[in-house]
């Protein structure tokens, strides 16, 4: 009996068959080769396999163009996955023999050309085209597809959408079951003749317009709609969709109030994502009538009153809820209220007020965010009761008290966010041991003590900022390898930085301002940021549209369940507790949140007492947005090596005992935002006034009485003579005080001495004055004598 069918995918295998045996396969209808490493002459030698139906060869390290014969000679072929190569270039025309080709998948390839003008548009048998992830031209119109009447399946994210103007009107004759585009810019025309939509992503399109309710209305059968990154507007009128399960229009600009009634048009939704829009009003409770309801997430409208009783209702599956940044008032959650299914809750920046119910004791809760509202009492130690808490963020809120020694029961905690409150004592023992901590925010409290119990983590990042900590910097800190962010401005820590703290390479921010250290600036921090920055990306997923290669039949359904799934691993990776550093610069504060924080780098040695002169290795941190050294006793002239520094933005050397001419090259920093030589001892010109430089103004080199040239308001002179160095305050106190109290201390003194001398003078050469200072004496010395004499 000859073989039909052949599966061999993902077993490793480095040429499979050789390519002059492939003809005793010449009876093989399926043929599943994925994740194998096949010869790069496979698919030129593939044609002898004459009966083949099915070919899957992806992720099999395949590159290159695709021949121009073998493959094209399996006229009777259906079903083709190329996916998960490296295949470049165009398609070859012979693809147009594959007169039989309903499946085609092109997914995560390098491949290029409009396929307005590729042979796609003669394959009227395609029921599922597969072309996400490559560099192929989309147009608009799709008016090329027009004669494909069994065309059903389209994916073609993470192209180049065009936008082309169709030469007539003309009516589709497919019907589309899923359709999946970003980057589009405008809604195409055709989805108006659409009406068995089942999956619809238009996802970061930038469309605008009123919101479509019109294509929800003409697509009853919709399971899926994914319309986020729009520039939608407009209100919701949304039909009764009974199949919808999952819902995104976050990042749009849709107004007005959510429907009353939406757990009525919308009761089997499973995923709810309608963030970043202005919606306004009261939360509807209908959303209590959707009884598979699994998230919800509203955050960043404008939204009022309090939560609605029945959202967490008896049987409710409710695990991720977030209503960030709205209005929202009054209690977190009743007391009937059933949160057993709850693991993240996100209640930050809205005015909830009162003490933190201890009803959120009963929920699986993995991440608890209620951050930036009104509540008050102690930092609650039964919080320290949830052993699932991963994620906890209280900041800025009126609590008070001490660190509870239970949290050290969260072994799993790795995200603490208590800063901005009235925390006060020292920090407990048992985080060294106890705790995963990698992301510490403890700054703006009142804590004190030392923090060597964080010395065992893997932090990545540590905020003690404004507080009332003492002693050196540990020289642990070096032995954290991950440490990326370290914030330890506005405390009382003294001594010099320790080399250690070079050892961490990845560190991105460091701020030390505020505090009392002193010493030179080691040379070992110009190695910080060398190690190349890693940002973690969520790639296209094949699986995302249909369920797997070689499972359509005449009867082939859509995988909606594992469309949203996957949609929802996504959502809840994009969805985190706070995390991110605040970092001064460009003479603000700003708040580096989520992963935009990976993208910052500064250092902020400020308002210390640190000398010498500035290291020449500080010129090797190629990355750093912001430097920092302004309010310390640092010598030397201006490295003219910090040219260099091409990604920097500020630039702050102010009031420091600096010498010599401001380098010609720092004219090549084109991104500089912020620049400050004020109060140093400089003399010579100004630099040029061009690019960047042009935009400063005096207060970036007042303070140098010998430098000259704009934009100060000093002509310059060919002869300058070197000044004696100006007396600079020590710290970053305001220097306009109403005394120079070294002037006034010389004044005195000289005063002081003229009077004595005067008087002296006038005893001298004046008999009579000299008597009746005598006499004046002498009625004070008796009187003294006697008095002490008696108590003698």
């Amino acid at each position: 009996m000859a073989l039909k069918k052949l599966d061999i995918r993902y077993n490793k295998f480095r040429s499979f068959i050789p390519n002059e045996e492939l003809g005793a396969l010449r009876n093989l209808e399926y043929l599943l080769l994925d994740g194998n490493t096949l010869d790069e002459n496979f698919l030129r030698s593939s044609g002898v396999m004459s009966s083949l139906k099915v070919l899957s060869v992806a992720n099999c390290n395949l590159n290159g163009t695709l021949p121009r014969q073998g493959w094209c000679d399996l006229k009777y072929l259906e079903e083709l996955s190329l996916s998960g190569n490296s295949f470049t270039g165009k398609l070859p025309t012979c693809l147009g023999n594959l007169t039989f080709l309903r499946v085609f998948d092109l997914t995560i390839n390098q491949f290029t050309g409009n396929i307005a003008s590729s042979p796609l548009s003669s394959l009227l048998s395609l029921e599922y085209l597969l072309l996400a992830n490559n560099n192929f031209e989309i147009p608009i119109s799709f008016e090329s597809f027009a004669n494909h009447s069994k065309l059903k399946f389209v994916t073609a994210d993470y192209n180049s959408v065009i936008v082309q103007t169709s030469s007539k009107s003309w009516i589709p004759k497919f019907q589309l079951e899923v359709l999946s585009l970003n980057n589009c810019s405008q809604m195409p025309s055709f989805l108006h003749y659409q009406r068995h939509l089942r999956l619809l992503r238009l996802s970061k399109c930038n469309i605008g317009g009123n919101f479509p309710n019109w294509l929800l209305e003409n697509n009853p059968r919709l399971a899926e709609v994914l319309l986020d990154g729009n520039a939608f507007t407009g209100i919701l009128e949304l039909p009764l969709l009974p199949n919808l399960k999952s819902f995104d229009i976050s990042n749009n600009k849709i107004q007005g109030q959510l429907p009353p009634n939406i757990g009525y048009i919308l009761p089997n939704l499973v995923i709810s994502t309608m963030s970043n829009n202005m919606l306004e009003g009261l939360l509807p409770s209908s959303f209590g009538d959707m009884k598979d309801l699994a998230v919800l997430d509203l955050s960043y409208n404008k939204l009022i009153g309090d939560l609605p009783i029945g959202l967490a209702h008896k049987g409710s599956k409710l695990n991720f809820l977030r209503l960030s940044n709205n209005m929202l008032k009054g209690e977190i959650f009743p007391i009937s209220a059933n949160i057993n299914n709850l693991y993240y809750l996100y209640l930050d920046r809205n005015n909830f007020s009162g003490p933190i119910p201890q009803k959120l004791s009963t929920a699986p809760l993995i991440t608890l965010d209620l951050s930036y509202n009104n509540l008050s009492g102690n930092v609650l130690a039964w919080l320290g009761n949830i052993p699932s808490l991963t994620s906890l963020a209280l900041s800025r809120n009126q609590l008070k008290g001490h660190i509870p020694p239970d949290y050290c029961r969260l072994e799993g905690l790795e995200v603490l966010d208590l800063s901005d409150n009235n925390i006060v004592g020292v920090i407990p023992s048992c985080f060294n041991a106890s705790l995963s901590l990698k992301r510490v925010y403890l700054s703006k409290n009142k804590l004190h003590g030392e923090f060597n119990m964080f010395s065992n983590s893997d932090l990545k990042v540590l905020d003690l900022s404004d507080n009332n900590f003492s002693g050196s910097i540990p020289k642990w800190l070096g032995s954290t390898l991950e440490i990326t962010t370290l914030l330890l401005k506005g405390n009382r820590l003294q001594d010099t930085i320790p080399t250690q703290l070079c050892h961490a390479s990845n560190l991105r921010i460091l701020d030390l301002s505020h505090n009392n250290l002193s010493g030179t600036i080691p040379h070992c921090l110009g190695s910080l940021m060398q190690q190349e920055m890693l940002i973690e990306l969520y790639p296209y997923s094949t699986s995302s549209g249909y369920p797997g290669f070689q499972t359509f039949g005449e009867d082939a359904l859509i995988d909606v369940e594992s469309s949203i799934k996957l949609s929802s691993i996504i959502f809840f990776l994009d969805n985190y507790a706070w995390v991110g550093a605040e970092f001064t610069t460009k003479y603000n504060t700003y708040s580096y949140e989520g992963s935009i924080v990976d993208y910052m780098s500064g250092i902020d040695l400020s308002c210390n007492q640190f000398s010498g002169e500035i290291p020449k290795e500080l010129s090797n941190l190629t990355e750093i947005r912001a430097l920092n050294l302004s309010h310390n006793h640092i010598t030397g002239t201006i490295l003219s090596e910090f040219s260099k520094l091409q990604n920097i933005e500020s630039l702050d050397l102010s009031y420091n005992h600096l010498t010599g001419r401001i380098p010609a090259q720092l004219s090549e920093l084109t991104t500089l935002a912020v620049f400050s030589v004020a109060h140093n001892n400089l003399t010579g010109r100004t630099p040029q006034r061009s690019a960047q430089f042009a935009t400063f103004n005096e207060s970036s080199y007042e303070g140098n009485p010998f430098l000259c040239g704009p934009p100060l308001h000093i002509n310059c002179m060919e002869s300058t003579e070197i000044p004696i160095s100006p007396p600079k305050p020590n710290c970053c106190e305001d220097d306009t005080g109403f005394l120079d109290m070294e002037s006034f201390y010389i004044s005195f003194l000289v005063a002081y001495a003229n009077v004595v001398l005067v008087v002296v003078v006038v005893l001298c050469v004046n008999p009579y004055w000299r008597n009746v200072w005598f006499y004046f004496v002498e009625s004070f010395m008796y009187p003294c004598y006697y008095f002490f004499t008696s108590k003698m």
